[in-house]
């Protein structure tokens, strides 16, 4: 099937530059034309044309920290962790739409139980699903003692080493730790605890580059902060409570990425969803964590992606978040789609509208490098040359 979509706009290749007057031609699974609407008119005039007036397009977005089975925008979302495999897939199934709905092509998933997110992955590609295309972690690995319920116990390297493996022989994309505790500190100088030895870091680092996959941490800062740097981890999620010398630290020393998840802190509409001791918690830690996540928009030299950790249809608040907390317009955008596509390694199939990609094409109202809220409204959701949203 080709289909030739125009627009006043459209956001291409890896800088987004604008085309005035543009058009993307798709054919079956991939891009095949990115310029001006008169010449793809010419070029492919037997190609089904959808004309999306006063609309952009841009690349289809990535939620770069998911859980499928977890929804952050329901009362009582931590005690359904506990649900077993059928609940979990359900939720998921739901979940999955939401996303896709709002734009969502790819996501990244970063913890979910028995390993329903390796099950569902593989219905997407076979259709039997229809959500994102999904990057997936298998079981995550946290301490005996510490946070992250949602991953599975561990004690020493060996333990570590064995579920590494056993996750990469499911056929996971990403193994995930969970260094710290979730809730951030309510003041510099509070101490972060660190569940993980640095050795146990390494080990799960050293068996992901032996495969030639990706690693991702759990760690809002602390010395665990400082390990995941030190042992080479490619994303570090969080980061609530970074302090100064550790932007620095990053800055001058992390050759991987910041995966920014602002919303989970910052929103105060969550408060009606959580447990009254929870919410005592982000109240008192927000401001400190909006210093600490702003340092890292406004570094301008820290790569960032940006993600949800579960609030489901909600990825154009964090992108809100991104701007108010410093970050460029462009830095923003790029951060779900032509960076995001690089940290999760599949920057030769998405993230841009560019001529070979996979045809994932979304369309919104007005123009996102002037107002990232016109995210909040997706018009037309095309995956891989399909269209699931008109």
């Amino acid at each position: 099937m080709r289909y030739l979509l125009t627009a006043d706009r459209v956001l291409e290749g890896q800088e987004l530059k604008e085309i005035k007057n543009g058009a993307v031609v798709t054919e079956d699974e991939k891009i095949v034309y990115v310029g001006q609407k008169d010449d793809a008119k010419k070029q492919y005039p037997d190609a089904e044309e959808i004309d999306l007036p006063g609309k952009t397009l841009m690349p289809g977005l990535f939620e770069c920290h998911n859980h499928l089975a977890m929804d952050a925008r329901v009362a009582g979302h931590l005690g359904m962790m506990e649900l077993g495999p059928c609940e979990h897939t359900v939720m998921a199934i739901k979940n999955m739409k939401d996303d896709l709905m709002a734009g969502v092509t790819t996501a990244r998933c970063l913890g979910d139980r028995n390993y329903i997110d390796v099950t569902l992955r593989e219905q997407v590609r076979q259709g039997n699903v229809e959500g994102p295309d999904l990057l997936v972690c298998g079981i995550g690995m946290r301490s005996r003692h510490g946070h992250g319920f949602v991953g599975m116990p561990h004690s020493g390297v060996e333990e570590f080493r064995r579920t590494a493996r056993e996750n990469m022989f499911h056929g996971v994309d990403v193994l995930k730790i969970f260094v710290t505790p979730g809730a951030p500190v309510p003041a510099a100088g509070d101490f972060v605890p660190c569940f993980i030895t640095y050795d146990e870091i390494k080990t799960v680092v050293e068996e992901a580059k032996g495969m030639g996959i990706r690693t991702a941490a759990h760690c809002i800062g602390g010395k665990g902060l400082d390990y995941c740097v030190k042992a080479g981890i490619d994303s570090i999620e969080h980061v609530y409570s970074i302090t100064p010398e550790q932007v620095k630290l990053v800055e001058e020393e992390h050759k991987g990425w910041i995966d920014m998840t602002s919303g989970i802190v910052l929103d105060p509409e969550r408060e009606p969803y959580l447990p009254d001791a929870q919410i005592q918690k982000m109240r008192n830690a927000r401001e400190y964590s909006r210093q600490c996540m702003n340092q890292i928009y406004q570094s301008h030299k820290i790569r960032f992606t940006i993600g949800t950790d579960a609030n489901h249809s909600l990825l154009w608040r964090e992108l809100v978040y991104a701007q108010e907390g410093g970050a460029t317009v462009l830095e923003t955008l790029k951060a779900v789609t032509v960076n995001a596509a690089q940290m999760c390694g599949v920057e030769k199939k998405k993230g841009q509208l560019a001529v070979g990609l996979n045809a994932d094409v979304i369309a919104v109202d007005g123009n996102p490098l002037e107002d990232v809220t016109v995210l909040k409204d997706v018009s037309l959701v095309m995956k891989a040359g399909k269209i699931y949203k008109r």
